[in-house]
């Protein structure tokens, strides 16, 4: 029977950790969700506007491009609230992200971690500096934060062998985004590991690869990228050299936060203790976690930041199973350090991550700003013709490459439903003579140099 005091105890250190979260979350995202649009973001739009014409779009898309139906019909929900405000947007986010934190915790919880472990993990998921700010600040980040709850889902259900609810979380990741083909196996490998390696159950068995069959013919019907159609940078690759490097960029941004707290846990502690029958578990669980998560990704010549937000919830079990290990082990006077310690770095730790988040969010601002500014230009502009942007000489942060990427031209014809032609210079001398608006990036500012029609 569990004493009352320990009781007190567990509900103060969730409380602890989960102050420190909600300040962590006010502070480092809540001021700059939905600072404007970037890149990929009006590619999304423009799918998701065509949807509202043609809902079958949505299944059947008729234009090349990533197959995932669940982002198209998220934005296009969002589109249908908010048209061009992009706040909006950036709320739905962040109501992924709280989404993720919070199954991360029963995820901990339904593979046997006791609630005060559970909670770590979430803690340190949800506080890890490499792709989760990228996921919660930049709106088609989304996909890495849909993919992860919805394995975190199915990953729940299989644990509590609700074998068809697993098969919906494994069909709206798969519809989330295509690093999902390896997660039916990742299950069967964990439904196999938490049976004590004793079988498989043909309902699990069916359960997984069933929304994995019924994808791939959704897919077939498509123009989707395929290993052949997609782009270079997205082509699979087998080069050693580069496999490597993916390898030790992604154990560090998934693993390294939570390497750092485990150490710091085991100083403060102070103890040496061998693992456990639930920490080994977790370890085996873990681990198979992290390698199907990134069975795709580090394949591929493009490395990002979003590929780690998947394979982080693995380290974050490990680092929870490791965390409570070492607290069983030692003393309650050493044991209750552990929690406002971790607390305390995190929330001191803030201006870092503000820091971190700089280059987003300045490119959120420089494109809200353009838009803007077209947009009050817009009634004396004609309905076709080129647009000329010119970047600051220098400046690397705040610039429309930033905002815009290689979507200039596609981003205001998105928002405007014009006929323009778009391009980014650094030199504004290089500019073409018939041009219908030129627009400089000066300070932050957009500043019109001329206009030739």
């Amino acid at each position: 029977m569990t004493r009352p005091s320990a009781v007190v105890g567990h509900r103060m250190q969730i409380a602890l950790l989960g102050s420190a979260w909600f300040v962590f979350v006010l502070a480092v995202y809540c001021p700059d969700l939905g600072r404007g649009f970037v890149k990929d973001d009006f590619t999304w739009i423009r799918a998701a506007k065509n949807a509202l014409a043609q809902p079958s779009r949505i299944l059947v898309p008729s234009e090349p491009g990533f197959y995932r139906p669940l982002i198209t019909t998220s934005f296009l929900l969002d589109y249908r609230i908010h048209r061009w405000r992009p706040r909006g947007y950036g709320w739905t986010n962040l109501g992924l992200y709280v989404a993720c934190t919070f199954a991360v915790a029963a995820l901990a919880s339904a593979i046997g971690l006791p609630i005060t472990a559970a909670i770590i993990a979430a803690f340190l998921w949800a506080v890890n500096p490499h792709g989760i700010n990228m996921g919660v600040l930049w709106l088609s980040g989304r996909t890495s934060l849909c993919l992860t709850l919805f394995s975190i889902g199915a990953a729940w259900a299989f644990a509590q062998h609700k074998f068809v609810w697993g098969a919906v979380f494994i069909g709206c990741a798969l519809g989330s985004k295509e690093e999902a083909v390896a997660l039916p196996f990742v299950l069967l490998v964990w439904h196999w590991l938490l049976e004590d390696r004793r079988r498989v159950s043909v309902t699990a068995l069916l359960c997984a690869v069933l929304p994995l069959a019924v994808y791939g013919v959704l897919r077939a019907r498509t123009a989707a990228f395929t290993l052949t159609t997609a782009p270079s940078f997205y082509r699979l690759t087998a080069d050693p050299a580069l496999l490597l490097r993916n390898i030790g960029e992604y154990l560090d941004r998934s693993t390294t936060l939570v390497a750092f707290a485990t150490l710091l846990v085991a100083g403060i502690t102070q103890t040496r203790c061998t693992a456990d029958a639930t920490t080994k578990r977790v370890a085996l669980l873990a681990s198979s976690w992290w390698v199907g998560m990134l069975a795709i990704t580090i394949w591929l010549p493009v490395r990002s930041s979003l590929y780690a937000v998947g394979p982080s919830v693995g380290s974050a079990l490990l680092g929870a199973a490791l965390i409570d290990r070492l607290r069983s082990c030692t003393t309650v006077t050493r044991r209750v350090l552990v929690e406002p310690v971790l607390a305390a770095l995190v929330v001191a730790a803030i201006p870092i991550y503000q820091m971190r988040d700089a280059p987003w969010v300045e490119g959120a601002r420089v494109s809200q700003r353009t838009l803007t500014k077209v947009r009050e230009d817009s009634p004396h502009l004609p309905h076709a013709g080129m647009i000329v942007l010119t970047d600051q000489e220098g400046e690397t942060v705040s610039n429309f490459r930033n905002a815009f990427g290689d979507l200039s031209t596609e981003a205001l014809q998105t928002v405007f439903d014009r006929k323009w032609d778009v391009v980014i210079l650094d030199d504004p001398d290089a500019a073409p003579q018939n041009v219908i608006a030129h627009y400089r990036l000066q300070s932050g500012r957009i500043v019109e140099l001329n206009r030739g029609m």
